[in-house]
Formats: structure tokens, sequence, C-alpha cells
């Protein structure tokens, strides 16, 4: 609240405000003859009163004291809006001997700065407002390491002469990672190894650290000795966007021969250098954040108010005079893209009420909004900063929305519900009331992006590997992490990943893809059932209209890939009226959280190294030895099934070869002989024959094929 005095006497009086106020907790920050400037608590808070008493003197007259005036403190409108102020509202107060012009407004960053008026309690050094989070612009620090020269092994005693084993280690911060062992070539000196391997790391903005690059020399598995180290500022590196060549460099090294003041060593006589290949690539997509392009057209602007959470899990029990009663400290956290928006703090609420509204800029529909709740454990409890898991926030529950099933232009205000997945199951934790709008700038955009590719040309041009993408996640979620907590408010290390994604195998997720695999796939097994029964003559209605089907389409093949394109038309506009009304929020169903064995649910949340007991290890190891027992026998089938298809036309059984080209040649001259369609027809009537003309036994031509040789007979 910002409060404003006009006097209506001579600029020579000395006047001061006193403010008197019937509210807990205001703030001045700014003090002037006849201006100040108070923070008043957040409108919607327990302990707030809606009137201030404010009184106006003259300290040069000091029977003019009695000059006061009761006003409102709320504002209109208590929407919190990180892309849009909302205007300040003015008002007149008449005094006996004076007019002050009151102007109210709720902000983001008054409340930022404005102290707790839910509990007299709480610490001011608990930041507890409202903050919109940056993640760090990330790049691709790719290193070729191609060759080195004039390198001296570590060890050289009297015993035989061995072959170097000359490593690189490439260090960036805390991350390091290193090549392959030299190998030995006969054209080149032991001193000049070659590696020729690339190096990917994640680096953020700005760069502050350096490349470290470290030459060791492997004497055993455990014994590496380090012969030559040297150093590349960030400064210096090139950077590209796209896929221009970047041309290789040699570098110096300082070599860790001969130190001790022998200059006459062999070893000091040429200076040790490497040749690398190091530049920053920004081409890339950097898997932290959602899949989009920055360079894109921006396609629309999503809007989200967080209005409050209910029925939230109590925490702790506070004494709230001689009663017990439970309560929470609860905040939201939502992340899209590279922005991260935080809410304020309520304390002592089951049904906090935050009433935040934020925006982000939209470049791709298929992508995926999440919040989150949680509990601050750094308001109330008296914890410190540095001990990491004393002062982590507890994860509430959080919810992902998908743009892509968001129609436009039109706002969705619904209750999902929290659950969080524990060592005992499944527990649902309250419910989030939002409302969510997507805004769409250009329709034509928006459609074309769904023709585009989902990732930068980069990855297409020069794609990089499984492995390497996964260590690259690692970086950069730990990097993330890092900045984050760096924040103040911080975003701790667990809020981080409980937003993030986790690609940590469990049982239960193996579970749920493989039943989500069987859903998919459930429409194709009722086709396979439903034409089995036809073809049985179970169904005699079906059976006559697939006759019918059959004839028509062969007496005109035209219309074969129409009545398919139009009865797939049909299907989709079938399931118009089964669309979903709203965002989805967690389905416990789908994710196997209500049904998992307890042993499961602790072996997800077991750490890594376990610290499990041996014996529960143990056995954990032989039902994942008995799981991927039943993995491989599915893969080995479906290997021996395609070696069968092979074994066809590779002459491994030259009478089943022979066979089957002599088929080969009577089915094209037969073909060439009877039109197709009524080849197609007869078939068509030879399946769908009366059962008591049919035989027991597999077709031959399924007999046939299960002869067929493998390749099983040929490893062990």
């Amino acid at each position: 609240m910002k409060v404003k005095a006009d006097f209506l006497g001579s600029p020579q009086n000395k006047q001061v405000l006193q403010f008197y106020l019937a509210i807990f907790g205001p703030r001045v920050l700014k003090r002037a003859s006849n201006q100040c400037l108070l923070l008043f608590p957040p409108t919607g808070c327990p302990n707030r009163t809606r009137f201030c008493q404010v009184m106006m003197e003259n300290k040069s007259n000091a029977a003019d004291s009695e000059n006061s005036k009761a006003m409102d403190s709320n504002p209109s409108d208590n929407t919190v809006s990180s892309r849009i102020q909302i205007g300040p509202q003015l008002a007149d107060e008449s005094l006996e001997k004076g007019k002050i012009t009151s102007s109210t407004n709720d902000l983001v960053k008054p409340f930022t700065e404005a102290c707790h008026s839910e509990a007299a309690n709480v610490p001011f050094d608990r930041f507890t407002g409202p903050k919109v989070y940056h993640s760090p612009k990330l790049w691709h620090l790719r290193v070729s390491v191609i060759e080195a020269e004039h390198i001296m092994p570590g060890h050289r005693g009297p015993e035989l002469v061995r072959f170097p084993e000359f490593v690189i280690k490439v260090q960036v911060g805390d991350f390091h990672l290193s090549t392959a062992i030299a190998a030995p070539s006969s054209t080149r000196s032991f001193s000049n190894p070659f590696w020729n391997e690339d190096l990917l790391f994640a680096v953020d903005e700005p760069f502050v650290n350096s490349l470290q690059v470290t030459v060791q020399d492997r004497i055993q598995s455990d014994n590496e000795i380090v012969v030559a180290t040297g150093k590349v500022l960030m400064d210096t590196i090139e950077k590209r966007v796209d896929e221009r060549p970047v041309t290789s460099s040699w570098f110096n090294l300082e070599s860790h021969h001969g130190k001790s003041g022998d200059k006459n060593k062999a070893s000091t006589r040429f200076v040790p250098r490497i040749h690398l290949r190091v530049f920053l690539d920004g081409g890339y997509h950097v898997f932290d954040e959602v899949k989009m392009n920055k360079s894109d057209h921006l396609i629309g602007v999503l809007y989200m108010k967080i209005l409050g959470a209910r029925g939230l899990e109590p925490v702790q029990i506070k004494d709230t005079i001689g009663e017990e009663q439970p309560v929470t400290n609860a905040y939201c956290v939502a992340k899209y893209g590279q922005k991260w928006c935080r809410t304020r703090n309520v304390v002592d609420s089951l049904s906090p009420e935050w009433n935040e509204e934020y925006s982000w800029e939209v470049y791709d529909l298929c992508t995926v909004v999440t919040i989150g709740v949680f509990y601050d454990r750094r308001i109330i409890e008296n914890v410190d900063d540095d001990d990491e898991e004393a002062s982590s926030d507890d994860c509430i529950g959080k919810v992902k929305i998908r743009l892509s099933i968001l129609d436009t232009d039109r706002t969705y205000t619904h209750s999902y519900p929290l659950l969080i997945m524990l060592p005992s199951g499944v527990k649902r934790t309250g419910e989030i009331h939002l409302s969510t709008r997507l805004s769409c700038s250009n329709v034509s955009n928006m459609l074309l992006r769904y023709t585009m590719p989902l990732l930068p040309m980069m990855h297409y041009g020069e794609p990089i590997t499984e492995g390497q993408r996964t260590n690259l996640t690692n970086q950069a979620k730990s990097m993330l992490v890092s900045r984050l907590s760096r924040e103040e408010p911080p975003l701790g290390r667990k809020v981080v990943e409980y937003m993030l994604e986790d690609d940590m195998w469990n049982l239960r997720i193996s579970k749920a893809n493989f039943y989500r695999m069987m859903g998919v796939g459930s429409g194709l097994f009722a086709m396979f059932r439903l034409l089995n029964e036809i073809r049985n003559w179970q169904k005699p209605a079906h059976l006559i209209l697939f006759i019918v089907i059959l004839v028509t389409l062969m007496m005109h093949p035209k219309l074969i890939i129409l009545a398919y394109i139009l009865y797939i038309g049909l299907a989709g506009l079938a399931n118009y009226r089964c669309r979903p009304r709203h965002p989805p929020g967690i389905d416990a169903r789908l994710s196997q959280a209500d049904g998992s064995h307890p042993d499961e649910l602790d072996e997800e949340f077991d750490t890594i190294p376990t610290t499990r007991p041996d014996d529960i290890v143990r056995m954990r190891y032989d039902r994942l030895r008995s799981i991927a027992g039943r993995f491989q026998t599915v893969v080995g089938d479906l290997t021996s099934l395609l070696e069968r298809l092979q074994a066809l036309v590779n002459w491994r059984d030259p009478r089943a070869t022979t066979l089957f080209l002599v088929f080969c040649l009577v089915s094209a001259f037969a073909s060439y002989v009877v039109p197709i369609r009524v080849l197609i027809a007869l078939f068509g009537m030879y399946w769908l024959r009366p059962p008591w003309f049919r035989s027991k036994s597999p077709p031959l031509a399924l007999n046939f094929f299960r002869r067929l040789p493998s390749k099983d007979d040929c490893f062990f």
C-alpha cells in the first residue's frame, strides 16, 4: 500500500505522518517528509484486517494532533500476475486539516518483500513470496580428442619395455569424461598416441569454468599416472549453431616429468601438446527442458491461474490456544520450458488459496506443463540450510497437462487429484484447483508445427548416441539443481528432481508400460477374435455381411483404399463424443500404483548404491533374473521367427528352399493366368468354408514354416 499526503498548509510547516495500523506486519520501505511507502501482507491472509488507521500530526502545533482517518487497505483485485501488473487505484481521503491520497495495489514484487502475517513465529529471512525462475541457457561442449605428441610414459623402470596405455581425461566443472586407451599403431611412435574420439558436455551460461585436459598413463587397472596437463579457457572456445565445420587446434601441455630440477632429461626436450577440436554447439536440444526450438515462430501463450488446493495432507500439528490443529505450509511450483514459477507460501492451512496467474510462451503444442505442490519445511522448522536432507521440502503431489489436449481460447477450470507414491503404496494427499487457458496468435503456424521435426535439425544431421544423450541429461539436471538451489527462495534438489522426469528403472513402471502396450493392441486383438468367430460361423449375420463386402470389393478393387480410409474417418467421428472434456490428471490405475507389491515399491525407493540387507538384495536379483529370462525367451522367439523367414531363400535347408521356390514359380504363373481379384475371392471363400470341412491339424503352410531352420543351434 502506497500512501501519499498532500498538505493544504504552507510548505514551511514540517509535518510528519504517523501511521497507527490495525493490521499485523506492515513494513516501511521508504519515508519522506510528505510521502511514505508501506507493504501489507497478501490479501486473503487469515490474520489480516481490512482497515488501517492513519493519523497526521503537526509537530509545530501540538493542538493539531487529532487528525486521523480510517482507510480501507484491501485492493480491488487479489490476483497476482507475472505478465500484466494490475494498475493502482487512487482514493482521496479528506481530513480536518489536510488531504491524503492513497494508492493500493497487489503486485508480485511487494509480495516478495512483505513479511508474514499468518504466523508471528516465522523468521523474516525465510523468503516466502512468489518467484519466477529461469533455467540457464545450456550448450553442448564438444571436445574431439584427435592425437597428441611428445607424450612420455609415466613409469620407466628397469623392467621390460611396455607399450604405454595413454588415456585423455577431460573435466569441465564437476563433470569429467575419459577416452579409451590409445590403440598401438605400427606407423606411429608410442609418444604420439591417436584417439579420434568425441566427448560431449553440457555447460550453462555464463561460462565460468575452464576445460581441464589431463593425459594419464594407465599402469594397472587401478593405477593411473598423470604425465601432462593443460587448460583451455571457455571464453576462447568457438560457438556454432549449425553444421558448419570447425577447425582443430594444437594446445600445449605442461609435462609432469623433470619437475625436480633435472632439465637435462629427455622428457623435457620437447613440449608435449595435444590436437583438439573444441567448440560450443548451440544447435542441439538439451534434454532437461521441453522439446521446443526458440528460433521458431510463437504460436500462442499459455495462461494458468493457480487458484488453490483443498484437503491437503497435514504435515505437522500446531498448538493453537491449547488446541492441537493439523496444518501444513504449502506452496506450488509450475514448470514449462525454461520458466519455473513458484507461488507464495500459505502457512497453517490445509486449504490454501493462492489465486496467482502466470503465463508462458508456447512454441510447440506437443509439450507438457507440470504443476507440483510442496510442503515448505524452512518456514517454521529450525533447520540448517546447509543440511540438504533436513532442509529439503516434502512433495505433496503433482499434475501434468499436455497442451495439445487443450482447445484454443477456452478456459478450463478443474480440480485435479494430488497423488504421491510412498513405500506403503499410492496415497491421495488432496487436490489442486487450476484454471488454464491456451490462446493462439496464429492458427496457420500452430497447424504447421504438426508437420515439422520434433527436434532441431542438428539432431538429424549429426545425431548423438543414446549413451551420450543419457550422460548429457544427467549433467543438465545437475546444473539445473545447482542453479535453482542458489536462488532465493531456493528450489531444492528434491523439488527439481520431482518436477523433472526420472529415467530410473523400476518394476512398477515396466509393468505399466507392458499393460499400456496391451491396451493399445487391444483393438487389433479384438478384430482378430471377431474374424475368428466369423470364420467359425459363430456369428451368421457378420458372416453374411463379410461375404457381401468381400465380393463387392473384389468386383470393384478401386473401392478398397477408399473403404479403408472411410472406415478410419467414421471411427474417428464416432469417438468424438468420447473426447476428454478436461485435461486428465495422474492416473493411478494406468501407473500400476494401486496394485503393486510392497517389495516392488520398496525397491523403487531404494537408492543407488543400495542400502537394503544382503538377503533382500539377493531376492530382488533373483526376481530380476527371472523377469529377464522371460524377456530373453520372447526376444529369442521373435528372432527365430525372423530367421525362419530368411531361411526361405538362404539355402540353409536346401529341400525347404527348393519347395518354396517351386511354390513361388507356380504362384507367379497362376497370378498371370488368373486375375488377382479372382484368386483373392477364391482364397476368401476357402478361408470361410464351413467348420465341418476343416481338419483339426494346423495348416500346411504353418507346418512348413515351423520346420524351417533358425540359428538357435549355433550358440550356447
